[in-house]
Order: structure tokens, then sequence, then C-alpha cells
């Protein structure tokens, strides 16, 4: 009851395909997690990958970053299959981070990876924000890019005030519409958005 998992993935290509193997993708995670229970984060991307990769005619792939938050202590375990690098918000010292570790390849890049998660500890009141690179790559009508740095630094201004999880999401996805100024998505855009309260505070914000 106290552990919190997640997944936000993107794969490759576009179109009705795609899109199907995704939903297919999500299906075969949830079932490796709740076959492998209490198992080691990296463990549960080796064994998705596995399943995923098993009928993929079309050769696609998928990037996914999965994490457990023990809504207890506030330890984060988690894997990174080529997904874009997290972000970390502390609100108490106004310092936005990147989750660089605990990673692998993409989904489906090869069938038989063994993924390595990795592990911190949020403080109370941190916040982790997820994004996929519809966000990093959205592009102005001149074909310049959001770009990594657009984002880091509209998270630290989100974090020296008492941004909720909720407003993150829509703060940083109002900027990117502003960026873009109409000009037609280049990729699907996905945010999210958790922060842990600290132990004993229940479930956490997202």
């Amino acid at each position: 009851d106290r552990r919190l998992f997640f997944l936000v993935g993107d794969v490759a290509g576009k179109g009705l395909s795609a899109s199907i193997f995704m939903a297919v993708s999500k299906a075969l995670y949830k079932s490796a997690t709740l076959r492998t229970d209490g198992a080691d984060i990296g463990r549960l991307m080796s064994v998705a990958n596995a399943e995923v990769s098993r009928d993929n005619q079309e050769m696609l792939f998928i990037t996914a970053f999965a994490g457990i938050l023990d809504l207890d202590t506030g330890e984060l375990s988690y894997c990174n299959a080529g997904h874009d690098n997290p972000y970390l918000i502390d609100p108490i010292q106004v310092t936005v981070r990147r989750i660089d570790d605990g990673d692998g390849p993409p989904l489906c890049a090869l069938s038989e990876f063994e993924y390595q998660g990795g592990r911190c500890v949020m403080r109370p009141g941190e916040l982790l924000c997820v994004i996929t690179d519809g966000v990093s790559e959205a592009q102005d009508p001149a074909g310049a890019l959001y770009g990594g740095e657009r984002v880091e630094a509209m998270l630290t201004r989100l974090g020296r005030g008492a941004a909720t999880a909720r407003s993150v999401v829509e703060a940083l996805q109002a900027d990117v519409g502003v960026f873009v100024a109409g000009a037609e998505p280049s990729d699907d855009l996905t945010i999210l958005a958790l922060r842990w309260q600290g132990p004993g505070t229940g479930a956490p914000t997202s």
C-alpha cells in the first residue's frame, strides 16, 4: 500500500501502428509488473523489455522512465530506458537537478538487455517532473527548439514559488504553447509532476 508505481513512455513513429504498439506495450508492462511483485525496478524493466520485444515486426522502439516511490520514506527507485532525464525540484534550496543514472537503451533496442535501476531519497516537498521529448523538441514557426535549458529555467522559476504539482504541469504546458505560437506540433507532449509531501502525509500530489 505504501509503494506508488508510475511510468511515462514514448513510442517512436506516428500513426495507428505506433498507437497500437504503445497500448499493447503498456498492457504488457503492467502485466510484467503485477507478476513480479517486489522485484527490483531494473529487473522489472528487463522483463518488460523482453515481453515488448517478442512481437515487434515493425521494429519500433519505446523510451520509458519507470519509478517506484515509497510513500513512507521518500525513497525513489527508478529505471530509464532511453528517455529524457527527469528533473527533481527542491523547493527549499530552489535547485533543479537531473536524474541521469539507472539508464539503458530504449525498449526493443536490445531484447536481452539487463537494466540496472537507480535510487535516491526525495526530500519532503521535493517535486519530480518527467517529460517526453515533445516538450524539449517543440518548435516555433522558425523551427527553433524549445530545448532543455528553457525547461530547466521554467522549472527553476516555478520552484521559487509555492507551485503545486498540477500548476507545474499547466505552467510548463502553457509556456510551450506560447513558444510554438500556433506552429503545427511536431510530437506528442506529456508532462508528469509528482511531489512527495513527506512521511505520514499519505499519497503524493500529482
